[in-house]
């Protein structure tokens, strides 16, 4: 899953008919008169809470928050740029969301009447959602639905029809899996315009979408992952870690929470495996690249060959020492198939290898805490 910045988000609903506020990424500025807002560019929510949005009056001010907001950290990411954006002010605020309904296996349009406020505190009861068929698509009986149960004013309907079914379509056209926009505002000359936007794009659907590469941020780790077919996510800890699969993925961050560890730049394998020993070479090397403290390759391969594991991560170590590098301790758990196999190759460049789970994080913590005490 690929999350969009906001700038990014806003850029797609543009392209599918939204309407935005006027907006450029400092030291850029939009095309409109103060007050502004500078908002922190971050994949995470409670920016505002977190002092990551800060309203401008003046050239002055902007110049003094925007480097403010720069220099930041949210939710254990540094701000990736701050955006200035038009100040509109809100007549009334709402919420509407699309988003793929895993366990109804369909997209759902989701309303409320409460606008600006995070969804999760609102009444249940105020929210009113439709599930869509995809195969009838949706209908007007559904965004009636939905407009009656917000309480929608009879002469905003039309309006709100609009922007809902530009939503669901947006959601189709983009492989989305979760388009929101918190709030949608109503402004003083009854224009709806999306005023914040989080979208979320399934990520094995960019076949489909050449050039979106191009158009999606995140870090400079996110996107060489991505170059090289994996999902790579950067934290602010000191332990790398390589994967393979979600579940894996999140039993081992919580496991290592557990234990006190704290993860940084992590890959998860995806498709990788496709690609043989040579792209996991690749993918050590960038892990080792972030200098952490240790790097855990934690993995599990019922149908890959393990044996091809291992020698991408001979090979990636072997090819920073080449370079006159030192490269972090390693410290590798592994079970599947050609287990035996894999054991052998590490066990020849003096790698070990454990196939227990709780043993190998064990040994992960005790790294952490040498390299720190040696001040590594």
């Amino acid at each position: 899953m690929i999350t969009l910045l906001e700038h990014e988000g806003k850029s797609l609903l543009v392209r599918n008919g939204f309407a935005v506020p006027s907006g450029a990424l400092w030291p850029a500025l939009p095309t409109c008169d103060y007050p502004l807002v500078a908002k922190a560019q971050v994949p995470v929510g409670g920016r505002g809470k977190a002092g990551g949005i800060a309203m401008v009056d003046d050239a002055a001010a902007l110049e003094t928050e925007a480097s403010r907001i720069a220099a930041m950290q949210i939710g254990g990411h540094d701000v990736r740029a701050v955006y200035i954006e038009e100040r509109i002010e809100a007549q009334r605020e709402f919420y509407v969301c699309a988003m793929v309904d895993r366990d109804r296996g369909c997209p759902v349009l989701i309303a409320c009447a409460e606008g600006g406020v995070e969804i999760e505190s609102v009444p249940r009861e105020r929210i009113a959602e439709v599930a869509i068929d995809p195969l009838i698509g949706l209908r007007g009986y559904a965004l009636n639905s939905l407009l009656r149960g917000i309480g929608c004013p009879e002469d905003l309907a039309g309006e709100m029809r609009k922007v809902l079914t530009r939503l669901h379509d947006a959601l189709i056209a983009e492989d989305a899996e979760q388009i929101e926009i918190n709030p949608l505002i109503l402004d003083a000359k009854g224009r709806l315009i999306a005023a914040d936007a989080k979208v979320l794009l399934d990520e094995d659907a960019g076949f489909r979408h050449p050039g979106r590469e191009a158009e999606v941020g995140g870090s400079a780790f996110e996107r060489s992952a991505r170059e090289l077919g994996a999902i790579g996510i950067e934290l602010d800890g000191n332990v790398a870690a390589m994967m393979n699969g979600a579940g894996m993925t999140m039993a081992t961050l919580d496991e290592l929470t557990a234990l006190g560890g704290k993860v940084g730049p992590l890959v998860e394998l995806h498709g990788v495996m496709t690609q043989g020993p040579e792209r996991v070479a690749e993918i050590v090397e960038l892990l080792l690249a972030q200098k952490p403290a240790v790097l855990f390759c934690n993995i599990y391969f019922q149908f890959r060959r393990l044996d091809d594991v291992a020698e991408g991560i001979v090979s990636g170590l072997k090819r920073i020492r080449d370079a006159g590098g030192t490269p972090a301790p390693i410290v590798v758990r592994m079970a599947g198939v050609k287990e035996a196999e894999a054991r052998e190759i590490l066990g020849a460049a003096g790698i070990p290898m454990t196939d227990n789970f709780a043993e190998a994080c064990d040994l992960v913590i005790a790294q952490c805490n040498h390299s720190v005490k040696e001040g590594v």
